[in-house]
């Protein structure tokens, strides 16, 4: 067998699979795939020049559109450079299909140039890896759960390119490759019980979108309280006004101490509030039963888990909860008294996250590291419902958060992206799939508070901060996209299709906001 026809062989095995999406960071020894993609038109390919920013615009292609993506490089540390989205990937269940070209396998632990131990190289953080080249040529993916990212590592002998480019057929149609998801049954009477049994407060993490009829659904008729983190999508739902809790995560705290629930019910990813790490120690002895679209339970300790969210279609309550108006009008009362700070403070971090946040009603929203996260939980505008809200959360802090943003980025509607400053800095090239996307109206809103802030409250020692005086209107002009610079938000927005938003908060208004927030819930 040829190279041309094992790399053929790949594709094609990728194509009948269902794959339509390819990202190519070209190099001599992959030159058979790229050769060959470059050739199919039925095909969208994204060429990156940076393997670790490619494999997460992958990753926010897998979570965006809910199929897999297939990442081809180079050999050497060019495969290395998948490792990060590979973790991620992982631990979110998005199934990245990471193609690796090779040098012959006589070259392992030789040292010869671009031969480095490959196969192997993403040890826990991939389902399968499969060593291939023309004499061992075999490669299917119909036996795999699609649970986690994929390597497939493929030897090329020299001289590289030695015959025709093959043809690849494209079908016209393809049967989705189905995500993880499968209905485990015997989960059904379980959940049931601790249901019918207990007292639950409700937590909603992450979900596919896919999933959020289903969800909404079930927390509608079960009526217990829920606390919907921002990136459920679910957070400030017209439909949820009667049972969710709006005043932020302390109030979860009110409610655990009062006796009003007596157990956690997760739904969806795990949970990036502060009260999941609780469960570990402070609530440790508190029931937990989690229903999330993976075998992750998120906790060290033995709890109940379902990896399946089609479940609570299925679940049938004898009982549901009472509503608890003593808890409405208390955290309606909170939602006010923060509602008044934001305004008192409007040039504070939290009260221009507040004020941006109202602009992004019907678009969808990226929140792209622990403190935007946080913020957009306990501050964005409850009445400003984005339709889609995002964040690479699995095992992820600042890595890659830009490039997954643009890859999930809808075509359709407008697609907002908030980051810290050194997350931004962290994922600078990024910008390069501008050209390449169809999305249009992209908006990257950059925190600017001159470092990593979130450490400044839990440390109180400068070298966590990484303090620096740097702008983002260099790096926006670089790659052509329009920049603002915001001490305030406005009141309206003009706003290019691609644009940079670097906002500035007053540090002692956001100090002064935290201040009277922590007195507030004292009282």
């Amino acid at each position: 067998m040829t190279n041309m026809e094992l790399a053929a062989k790949v594709i094609q095995e990728l194509v009948d699979t269902g794959v339509r999406e390819f990202i190519l960071c070209a190099g001599a020894r992959n030159s058979p795939l790229v050769h060959i993609l470059d050739e199919c038109k039925d095909l969208k390919v994204y060429s990156f020049f940076e393997e670790r920013s490619a494999a997460f615009f992958a990753l926010g292609r897998i979570a965006g559109y809910r199929r897999p993506v297939a990442i081809f490089t180079t050999s050497g540390t060019a495969v290395a450079e998948l490792l990060p989205a590979a973790v991620e990937g992982t631990y979110s269940s998005l199934p990245l299909i990471m193609i690796t070209a090779d040098r012959p396998k006589r070259y392992r632990g030789s040292g010869a140039p671009q031969a480095i131990e490959q196969v192997g190289i993403f040890s826990y953080y991939n389902e399968v890896a499969l060593d291939i080249d023309a004499e061992n040529s075999h490669l299917s993916f119909k036996s795999l759960s699609w649970k986690k990212p994929v390597h497939v590592n493929v030897s090329f002998e020299e001289p590289l390119i030695d015959g025709p480019i093959p043809q690849i057929r494209v079908p016209a149609s393809s049967e989705r490759t189905k995500l993880p998801g499968q209905l485990p049954m015997g989960m059904l009477k379980q959940l049931e019980d601790f249901l019918n049994t207990h007292k639950p407060m409700v937590i909603v993490g992450i979900l596919p979108e896919k999933a959020y009829g289903t969800v909404l659904e079930f927390l509608k008729q079960y009526k217990a309280p829920v606390y919907a983190e921002g990136i459920s999508s679910l957070r400030g739902h017209p439909d949820l006004r009667d049972i969710q809790i709006r005043s932020g995560e302390q109030m979860v705290h009110r409610i655990l101490k009062s006796g009003a629930c007596d157990s956690i019910l997760r739904i969806g990813g795990i949970p990036t509030a502060r009260i999941w790490r609780d469960l570990e120690d402070r609530y440790k002895d508190l029931p937990v039963f989690s229903v999330g679209f993976n075998h992750f339970t998120g906790l060290s300790r033995e709890v109940s888990h379902c990896s399946s969210l089609d479940l609570l279609s299925q679940v049938e309550f004898s009982s549901v909860h009472r509503e608890n108006y003593q808890i409405t009008l208390e955290d309606e009362t909170r939602t006010q008294q923060i509602k008044a700070l934001l305004e008192k403070y409007p040039k504070s971090e939290q009260g221009m996250i507040h004020a941006v946040s109202k602009f992004m009603k019907g678009h969808g929203v990226y929140l792209g590291n622990s403190l935007p996260i946080r913020e957009w939980d306990s501050c964005a505008d409850l009445d400003s419902l984005p339709v889609r809200v995002a964040a690479n959360r699995g095992a992820n802090g600042i890595d890659g958060q830009l490039s997954t943003f643009l890859g999930w980025a809808h075509t359709e509607i407008p697609s907002w992206c908030l980051v810290g400053d050194l997350t931004a800095m962290y994922d600078l090239s990024a910008l390069w799939a501008t050209s390449q996307l169809d999305a249009r109206k992209l908006r990257i809103v950059v925190i600017n508070n001159g470092g990593g802030q979130i450490f400044s409250r839990m440390f109180k020692k400068e070298i966590f901060v990484n303090k620096h005086n740097i702008s983002f209107e260099s790096w926006a002009k670089m790659w052509n996209w329009s920049y603002q610079k915001w001490h305030n938000v406005p009141t309206s927005l003009e706003l290019d299709d691609h644009q940079v938003i670097e906002m500035v908060p007053d540090g002692e208004q956001t100090q002064q906001f935290w201040k009277d927030l922590e007195a507030l819930w004292k009282e």
